[in-house]
């Protein structure tokens, strides 16, 4: 029990606070807010659980939803994903609704409650250790070094699932357990444990092991006290109903009684919500659950038992191990996670072994030390070092980073443990054990701020440089969120997979309380295709729409910049389409053919009026050809062009007599683009040249970048001396084997029809079989890339040639079913 005269010294504990407080005012100072998000994952979680906070209402019977919509009956439909107590979520949504109308503080304020649970889970496991070891000042040590870890840290402010609130709720219980085991308060130790599973399930590792042992003690004491006493069996089985009543089965009975009936709220909304119809089996949690477990057809991995694989042994070790180390002595800690997958990887990682070192070493104390510890304080503190391990091994088949924070018992058992059996060599010593306690323990409130400190800094680069994004970004959203609460919102899939790459919950988030339809087609991903190829019910109306382009057919209801428009006008998709259409057609196309093709940004549109639903059959084809084949990669290198094929339906429509699609340009600078439509409904189909298909060209205006290419390019052949023939273009014979043409100036049509290339070599043998009797092979090509390129009033095409040797070369320009418009012959060999 705590000595009086610690409970009177109050300061370990104004360090802890001291130290909690000035490491995160130092982490704000050099991190910045952090309303923009950390990385991809960080944020997917924090906006996900913020969307379904922001979601809550009487009006939806509390769903856990991050996405509310219209159904076509007139009713309501959610996208459930509801994993925890609805607690944590009230919670998020007291501290949110203040700063409603402000993004950014919002957010804020989010962040700030996740920090409050961090520090109370430090405060609460500090009166808790403080209370095992006798000492506020082993207390303080074991606390901050154990927080200054790379996983508490990271997540300290993560306001998702799985990290602070589920932390707290546990060092809480375990505060409770440890005032139970010594003054024997049991009705408090339940409160805490229905408090704790409030905001999650994290404290069934420490509560359920804790009874689980507690029990077996009370039994193994029993069968100890028969046979000792002479009455061997009998006396043993007289005892089973005093310990039928034990207080370790009603606390086990109490904690799954609660906490399956804070999941059964969960499971009835869920069932309610998808009106009756689906089986248990099938409710988002219950799939969670299973998948977790590996009772799910997707568990992960699908092997027999991973409790005997080494990759899955070896990260939580080395999560254990990450733990027992201040992130300030290992910054490069944070990377294990997401770069070890091997256990043979895990063991040639320096890192991974130094923290192994450290763990090892600490266990090797407390070892020692916890021989002579009371049985009562032993199991305590091995239930703590237990806690991540009880987590993770039932769950083991769907496991993320974030089980890392809860190893945080290891190190917090082990420096007590060792720290106690440090106290205890010193003997009579009181006054130099006291003086090294506090000396440790400003050390470790030392460590804990730089460790804060560290954690912070890599996002202080990614704060200032996001910064621009983040004004414009938010004024987008706090515009969106005052215009469209509570009402009916169409959104474009670019806003929330484009706009907001890294997290398709964000806009979910900014746009909660409203109703969120996302547009799709039939049998298509979520968020698949662009806004012209909706596929909502004709009539459904929409007080908002919110899309990437900006449509001036109606009114703009957010800042005019590069990120989201919003229209107002109870707009539908229909609308957006003729107005589209109307744009469109008031606008000179890049190209004129089948189908008239228009370049605007990034994006080519398609639009062919009037037009039937035959015309759209055949599956497009989209090919960029970029300013510098290094931008090339994969399977796309060889071939000179990047590209997609698709079908009409996928990314267009057929409305009031016209037909319109859209495709997207990669992001890197394009030197030209070849799009048209495949003869057949495959995109395996036959050339596009051939009869009933259609293909253009369309040169984009180069980059400055692109241009100084095109220039040194074109210098370098018209500096090479003298062509070798000169008609309407001037032919070059290059030292590297290939021919080049040139003609300035240029236009388009100046490059219209084939050009014809025939090379005849030295010696037959050179040609393939079935070239040998005519004698000649022939390498024809039209002037468009990869080839040829139009630009600055020039036309320059460059052609391999074979690399034998080459005795002729007959070379010009024809129209297909037409005269050739110009030849020439160049003798080679000579």
């Amino acid at each position: 029990m705590l000595a009086s005269a610690q409970i009177r010294s109050w300061s370990p504990l104004a360090i802890l606070l001291a130290a909690l407080a000035s490491g995160f005012a130092l982490s704000f100072a050099l991190g910045g807010d952090r309303a923009y998000p950390r990385d991809g994952m960080i944020n997917e979680m924090v906006s996900k659980d913020l969307a379904i906070a922001g979601n809550l209402s009487p009006e939806h019977d509390f769903r856990l939803a991050t996405r509310i919509w219209r159904s076509e009956d007139g009713g309501f439909a959610y996208d459930l994903y509801g994993r925890f107590p609805i607690a944590r979520y009230i919670l998020i949504r007291l501290a949110a609704s203040p700063f409603k109308s402000d993004f950014a503080a919002d957010l804020l304020a989010a962040r700030v409650l996740s920090l409050l649970m961090f520090c109370g889970a430090a405060i609460f496991a500090y009166l808790a250790l403080a209370r095992i070891a006798d000492s506020g000042w082993i207390a303080l040590s074991a606390v901050l070094l154990a927080f200054s870890g790379f996983h508490a840290l990271y997540f300290a402010d993560s306001v998702a699932g799985e990290s602070a609130a589920d932390l707290f709720g546990a060092m809480l219980a375990f505060h409770g357990m440890v005032v139970f085991a010594q003054e024997g308060r049991f009705r408090q130790l339940l409160l805490k444990t229905c408090a704790a599973l409030l905001l999650g399930w994290h404290v069934y590792a420490l509560i359920l092991p804790f009874a689980l042992l507690s029990f077996g003690g009370e039994a193994l004491a029993l069968v100890r006290s028969a046979l000792a006493s002479g009455g061997g069996i009998r006396a043993a089985a007289a005892g089973l109903p005093a310990l039928a009543r034990s207080r370790f089965i009603a606390l086990a009975a109490v904690a799954v009684l609660f906490g399956g009936a804070l999941l059964a709220f969960n499971f009835a909304n869920e069932y309610a919500a998808y009106g009756g119809e689906s089986s248990l089996s099938d409710l988002p949690s219950a799939q969670s659950l299973m998948r977790r477990t590996g009772a799910g057809e997707d568990r992960f991995p699908t092997r027999t038992d991973i409790l005997f694989f080494p990759d899955f042994w070896a990260r939580q070790f080395m999560r254990a191990g990450a733990a027992s180390v201040p992130y300030a002595l290992a910054p490069s800690f944070g990377d294990w996670d997401l770069k070890i997958s091997l256990s043979r990887q895990f063991f040639e990682t320096a890192q991974v072994l130094a923290a192994a070192a450290a763990a090892g070493v600490l266990a090797t104390a407390a070892a020692l030390a916890g021989a002579a510890l009371a049985g009562n304080r032993r199991l305590l503190l091995a239930t703590l070092a237990l806690f991540g391990f009880c987590w993770v091994i039932p769950f083991r088949y769907n496991l993320f980073l974030y089980e890392g924070v809860f190893f945080i018992g290891v190190p917090m058992a082990m420096a007590t443990t060792a720290l106690m059996g440090a106290r205890a060599l010193t003997g009579g010593r009181r006054s130099s054990a006291r003086l090294a306690a506090v000396t440790l323990g400003l050390a470790s409130a030392a460590v804990f701020a730089l460790s804060a400190l560290y954690e912070a800094r890599p996002h202080q680069e990614a704060n200032r440089m996001a910064e621009d994004f983040d004004i414009a970004m938010l004024s987008e959203l706090r515009a969106m969120r005052d215009k469209t609460n509570g009402k009916s919102v169409l959104a474009s899939s670019e806003v929330s997979t484009y706009v907001f790459n890294f997290s398709n919950h964000l806009v979910t988030y900014a746009l909660a309380g409203s109703y969120l339809v996302y547009e799709r087609r039939r049998g298509a991903p979520l968020d698949a295709y662009p806004l012209a190829g909706s596929h909502l019910a004709r009539n459904a109306p929409f007080d908002f729409t919110a899309s990437r382009y900006r449509n001036d057919a109606f009114d703009l209801l957010t800042p005019d910049n590069r990120f989201v428009f919003l229209y107002g006008a109870r707009t539908d998709p229909e609308d957006l389409r003729r107005a589209e259409r109307r744009r469109l057609e008031a606008s000179e196309p890049a190209a004129r053919a089948a189908f008239d093709v228009y370049l605007e940004g990034r994006t080519l549109r398609y639009l062919k009026a009037p037009c039937a639903p035959g015309d759209a059959d055949a599956f497009f084809f989209a090919h960029f050809f970029p300013a510098d084949a290094a931008y090339l990669g994969g399977d796309a290198a060889p071939a000179g062009f990047d590209g997609v094929n698709f079908p009409f339906v996928a990314s267009g429509n057929v409305f009031d007599g016209a037909c319109m699609a859209t495709a997207h340009l990669p992001d890197y600078p394009i030197a030209a683009i070849r799009t048209g439509q495949f003869v057949s409904d495959s995109p395996m189909g036959r050339a596009a040249s051939e009869e009933g298909a259609w293909a253009v060209s369309i040169f984009p205006p180069p980059s400055a970048e692109t241009r100084a290419a095109y220039e040194s390019a074109y210098r370098a052949v018209a500096d090479s001396g003298d062509p070798a023939a000169r008609s309407e273009f001037d032919v070059y014979l290059n030292g590297n084997n290939t021919i080049s043409y040139l003609k300035r100036p240029c236009a388009e049509y100046d490059a219209r029809g084939r050009f014809f290339l025939s090379v005849t070599p030295s010696d037959a043998e050179n040609l393939p079989a079935e070239r040998r009797e005519i004698g000649h092979e022939a390498l024809n090509f039209t002037f468009e890339p990869p080839h040829g390129v139009i630009f600055n009033g020039k036309c320059l095409a460059t052609r391999q040639l074979p690399d034998y040797e080459i005795a002729k070369i007959e070379t010009g320009q024809w129209i297909p079913g037409g005269d050739r418009l110009w030849d020439a012959e160049i003798a080679v060999g000579d």
